[in-house]
């Protein structure tokens, strides 16, 4: 976050930029861990102990990455808690948008106390296809954010979000046993699904209304 921060203080002052930056319209947007990071700017905070908690129920899930989140690899409870759980807050930030958002699973109503208003949750994927991991829904952390926009976009999975892969993307990844970001559920269009959150960005920026 300090990172996007300092990216920001870049932005708003580089001269063949300046003229074409409207500082009273700052959106921080993300994909996955992205997702995080933007509700983390937009004032959102971690809660470390309840991130791990809710993670143990879905150990062995093959669709979550809670196995390699408490590995010994990542080991998530050795974080130190004080910096997943501070204020990584940009007070210039004026709107979210969270694409298919991580770690929704363990925050509280404290937690989002200090998000600001404007925020747009997408979700990827229908009760069969979404991600356990992305899922605000069943997590229960679209119900702290009552006026948050909120749009679950199907046939989709986590990875139509991604970059459109090449015809024989499919079928390479498969072959070398590497996962699976260009298998989309029968019916997807990628394309359109990369269009339609464009264009919920843009709407959430220029202030039209739904």
């Amino acid at each position: 976050m300090h990172d996007l921060s300092l990216a920001l203080n870049w932005v708003v002052s580089y001269k063949d930029l300046v003229d074409h930056v409207d500082e009273s319209r700052l959106m921080a947007a993300g994909f996955s861990y992205g997702g995080w990071t933007a509700l983390s700017m937009g004032g959102m905070r971690g809660n470390h102990a309840q991130t791990i908690a809710a993670c143990e129920p879905r150990l062995g899930d093959p669709r979550s990455l809670c196995d390699e989140l408490l590995s010994d690899a990542l080991d998530l409870p050795s974080v130190d808690a004080t910096a997943w759980n501070a204020s990584y807050k940009d007070a210039r930030i004026t709107h979210v948008a969270a694409i298919d958002p991580a770690f929704v699973w363990g925050p509280g109503a404290d937690d989002t106390a200090e998000l600001v208003s404007s925020v747009r949750l997408i979700g990827l994927g229908d009760s069969t296809t979404r991600s356990p991991d992305t899922d605000f829904d069943s997590s229960g952390f679209a119900d702290l954010l009552p006026d948050a926009r909120i749009e679950r976009l199907m046939p989709a999975f986590h990875f139509t979000a991604a970059p459109l892969c090449k015809p024989a993307g499919e079928a390479i990844l498969r072959s070398e046993n590497d996962d699976p970001v260009c298998t989309d559920p029968p019916g997807t269009n990628r394309a359109a699904v990369h269009q339609r959150i464009i264009d919920l960005i843009a709407r959430d920026l220029s202030g039209e209304a739904e």
